[in-house]
């Protein structure tokens, strides 16, 4: 599924889980407090795949130890990672990445809101505020992710030989 086989492991969770929810009847409470946890499991998933994605892009492309050290503790400190960030790391990388293919990418299909969705959500949900999110809402933002994530692991990965 991933280049990343901790991305593929954490993803096939979520997954299951998704499964897992669907399960109970559409009204059930439960139904919808597992809709929230899956949106702040997705959250932590979509900062694992930047941080697992441009490590791994950085691993492969530094040759001093002390470049890649850095680069990965900057990389861990990302929080929040919306769109604006993931664009903000693209840029620290390469300008072009950004310029040449992942804006555009991101605009197409509504990829950019779905990511933008699960953060505003997860946000909503851990400050204690009503979020709207559903399974099928948020599997359809999962969907959209996945395809950036991916597009991140081998596009810019291949760009970057």
């Amino acid at each position: 599924m991933f280049v990343n086989s901790e991305l593929t492991k954490q993803y096939k969770k979520i997954q299951n889980l998704i499964v897992k929810a669907k399960e109970f009847e559409p009204d059930d409470e439960l139904r919808s407090h597992l809709a929230k946890y899956l949106c702040v499991l997705s959250s932590g998933f979509i900062e694992n795949a930047i941080y697992h994605t441009f490590s791994d892009i950085a691993q492969k492309n530094c040759h001093s130890s002390v470049v890649l050290t850095y680069t990965k503790g900057q990389l861990y400190k990302l929080q929040n990672t919306n769109t604006e960030k993931i664009k903000e790391v693209t840029i620290a990388f390469n300008p072009k990445w950004w310029e040449n293919g992942l804006r555009d990418f991101l605009q197409q299909e509504n990829r950019s809101t779905a990511i933008n969705y699960i953060l505003k959500d997860r946000h909503n949900i851990a400050h204690g505020r009503d979020s709207e999110i559903t399974i099928d809402k948020l599997e359809e933002y999962l969907s959209k992710t996945v395809e950036v994530i991916q597009y991140l692991e081998n596009e810019l990965e291949s760009a970057s030989v």
